[in-house]
């Protein structure tokens, strides 16, 4: 059963390369399938290149779309990401 949340960065400049990198080393460490959504534009949340393509700014809202067994648990790392930048 696949969950999806809305969030937004609240550090400036937004999701750049340094948290990127740590999204993305979260995303690898599951099998879950993760989708970033922004606009009309969708990029697979495992690729550094499809999170800065995506630009996502500082108070700028995206959706992040997670499917596979060990999805709460991965939410729950990303939360703990966003709250700690």
């Amino acid at each position: 059963m696949a969950i999806t949340s809305i969030f937004e960065i609240l550090i400036y400049p937004g999701l750049h390369s340094r948290p990127g990198k740590e999204f993305v080393n979260i995303c690898m460490e599951y099998e879950s399938s993760v989708k970033i959504k922004m606009n009309d534009n969708e990029f697979d949340g495992k690729s550094m290149i499809g999170i800065l393509s995506l630009g996502i700014a500082k108070d700028k809202p995206f959706t992040l779309m997670l499917d596979g067994k060990e999805e709460e648990d991965f939410m729950s790392k990303f939360e703990d990401l966003i709250e700690n930048e």
